[in-house]
């Protein structure tokens, strides 16, 4: 046993520690860019809708007038309130979805999950709405939050621009 011990002192004294020269890059997480943590951050809050836009099957984006407000809480709980004013494109029941949000930080994604919408029979007609589908979100310069959703084919149907309010 005493052997042993006086194997294990050279081999533990022969390595010291020292300062490095060169701090170590850590990736994303260092500087908080591309992180869940951050992007919950970001879109925590109440936000006003700003605009509203829809594409139907001939291409060409249509403003929808329509009120909402989009809220983001602690718990990951996401919840649209909204009215649209006059229109054939969008049912206004499709601006009304509650869920619970998973944010994908690095393809700028949240799907909402467990969804609870006063009218779940006309949000999964709207193709436009349909609640069950991806938001694509960016925020912008100015400090707006835009929401796109996309079909399967990976064509724009909707875009939501947001105003933070809180």
């Amino acid at each position: 046993m005493l052997l042993l011990a006086g194997l294990t002192v050279p081999f533990s004294a022969g390595c010291t520690g020292g300062p490095r020269n060169v701090p170590v890059k850590m990736g994303p997480a260092e500087s908080g860019l591309g992180t869940i943590e951050v992007e919950r951050r970001r879109l925590k809050g109440t936000w006003q809708l700003v605009s509203l836009q829809v594409v139907p099957a001939s291409g060409e984006p249509v403003t929808v007038e329509a009120k909402g407000v989009l809220t983001y809480d602690d718990y990951g709980n996401l919840t649209m309130k909204g009215t649209v004013t006059a229109s054939a494109q969008v049912d206004g029941s499709a601006l009304n979805i509650t869920g619970r949000a998973v944010i994908d930080p690095d393809a700028h994604t949240i799907r909402i999950l467990d969804v609870k919408a006063p009218n779940a029979d006309a949000a999964r007609l709207d193709p436009a709405y349909d609640a069950t589908k991806v938001r694509h979100y960016e925020f912008t310069p100015d400090d707006l939050l835009k929401t796109t959703v996309k079909d399967a084919s990976g064509r724009t149907t909707a875009t939501a621009t947001w105003k933070r309010q809180s």
